[in-house]
């Protein structure tokens, strides 16, 4: 591989599928949705990217993972976990946004 197939490599985007459950499933058109990112896109830029399509699902999706109440998981990581937002996202990842699971 030379220099210039490494470069247009490192230039392709990054397709992530984002899985939304809970009660911000009725905010958004599917419960899966696959998503093309700059490289070296990270969690928040996955969020600030759908924030002009989609203002009250971002809003809500940024209140409820600061509260405590929403969890990230990246490849089923949580991604407090890994590196929070600015956890790097990579081709073919998958983002989980699911409230906390309990019963009785």
């Amino acid at each position: 591989m030379n220099g210039d197939d490494r470069s247009s490599q490192d230039m392709a985007p990054v397709r992530v599928t984002l899985k939304v459950f809970g009660g911000l499933r009725p905010l958004r058109d599917s419960p899966f949705e696959e998503h093309a990112l700059p490289p070296d896109s990270t969690i928040e830029d996955l969020w600030a990217s759908l924030e002009p399509r989609a203002p009250q699902f971002v809003g809500k999706l940024r209140e409820g993972i600061e509260s405590g109440y929403l969890h990230v998981l990246v490849n089923g990581r949580n991604a407090v976990f890994l590196d929070g937002p600015v956890t790097k996202l990579k081709d073919g990842d998958t983002i989980a946004v699911l409230p906390p699971i309990g019963g009785g």
